[in-house]
């Protein structure tokens, strides 16, 4: 897609390329990567599996940190994951999280149900890393079935306001960056993957499948499923903004125009309400493989988190276990600014009031969206990783009760 006058082109497609969206003793803090380079034996007991929110995508891990080959193919597995946190917890051997090999840290951004099972970038099916010597499984995964990368994308909206012989004036210009579907396209896919047919959706088919052929490949092992946080917490304003306004006075030669970059109260209720399904699909599939008789519990990340979620206010979205739209230092929304075209006559007429040149997309995607953007902060991979352990720990008590 190459148009010469789109609203955003692709600025934001690192926002969510990722894919998707509890207790290790506080003692544990955060494994470093001098501890994990400390501790090269391999070891096949634990195997970490999903997609960028078990990945640790936007952690302060980068291109040079990331696990290898994970920093070039886009994987992106960082040593401050919860999977890292977790192994450490298990004791087990931490070389495998520092390279890929035939067992331990697998996660992949971007992995949908299918890539579990097939390989992304160039790397093998992440089932290939279990065996019938795998002790401990993890996996979050399903996000990236309902493509909610996108949809996150397609329903970005602008909210400018201005000042015009003291009567300030607000609008919106929805769906700023032109996808190959609009909002509610997105969205409709998305819910269509948990319409019931032969009594069962087919995200539920498709995560039992995945979860079938984990026992599979690891018939003796533990695995615990975690579901998704929910990314904004309910009742948000009429705007829900994702990054700090800024100020377009300059451009529109007025004395007061604000630009801000967020959602619409219904998209977050519509956003929420996905997550809820999916998280439904995750527990039903959780359940219907528990029948068969395997050893598969489910971690509810999102009860766990749901207090933390991203609250739409700039005074406070800091303060949430969910990062909002994140820039990078070195090139700030007012980057944006500088290369598009804003105009104050189609503003006041209520018509699409931006457009951005179709060559900005390369350069913004590197130099001014973060990975953090729309993924879970330390803090919510911390807990995640202690409801894991809390959940091994009562498996394994039980058992040899």
């Amino acid at each position: 897609m190459r148009e010469t006058t789109t609203s955003f082109l692709r600025v934001f497609r690192l926002v969510v390329a990722c894919g998707l969206f509890a207790t290790v003793p506080m003692s544990l803090g955060v494994v470093s990567a001098a501890r994990l380079k400390g501790n090269a034996s391999a070891s096949p007991a634990y195997v970490a599996m999903g997609d960028s929110y078990a990945s640790g995508e936007g952690l302060p891990s980068n291109a040079t940190t990331y696990i290898s080959p994970s920093n070039n193919d886009g994987c992106h597995r960082s040593v401050m994951a919860y999977p890292a946190l977790v192994a450490a917890s298990l004791n087990v051997g931490l070389g495998q999280f520092e390279t890929y090999g035939s067992g331990g840290f697998v996660a992949c951004s971007g992995a949908n149900s299918r890539d579990l099972l097939k390989g992304q970038n160039g790397e093998p099916a992440q089932l290939s890393a279990l065996s019938s010597a795998t002790r401990w499984v993890t996996v979050t995964a399903g996000g990236d079935d309902l493509h909610f990368s996108n949809v996150l994308l397609a329903c970005l909206d602008l909210r400018a306001s201005v000042t015009v012989r003291r009567t300030t004036r607000s609008y919106t210009q929805s769906g700023v960056v032109r996808e190959s579907k609009t909002c509610d396209q997105y969205l409709a896919s998305a819910n269509a993957l948990f319409a019931n047919t032969n009594g069962t959706s087919t995200e539920v088919a498709a995560l039992e499948h995945v979860y079938e052929q984990i026992f599979v490949h690891a018939p003796t092992a533990e695995l615990a499923v975690l579901n998704y946080p929910q990314l904004f917490t309910e009742s948000p304003p009429t705007l829900c903004p994702v990054a700090r306004g800024i100020s377009l006075s300059s451009v529109f030669k007025v004395k007061s125009a604000q630009l801000n970059v967020g959602y619409s109260a219904s998209q977050i209720s519509q956003f929420n309400r996905v997550e809820n399904e999916l998280n439904a699909a995750i527990a039903s599939a959780v359940n219907a493989v528990s029948a068969l008789g395997h050893d598969i519990r489910l971690v509810d990340v999102n009860s766990l988190t749901m207090a933390a979620a991203i609250p739409c206010n700039l005074a406070t979205n800091g303060r949430s276990d969910i990062n909002a739209l994140q820039f990078s230092v070195g090139s700030p929304l007012t980057t944006i600014v500088e290369n598009c075209h804003f105009d104050l006559a189609h503003l006041l007429a209520l018509r699409p009031f931006v457009s951005c040149p179709s060559y900005e997309g390369i350069v913004f995607l590197q130099h001014v969206v973060a990975n953090e953007s729309f993924h879970p902060k330390q803090v919510a991979h911390e807990t995640m990783a202690r409801a894991v352990e809390a959940l091994f720990n009562q498996v394994s008590t039980t058992t040899t009760g």
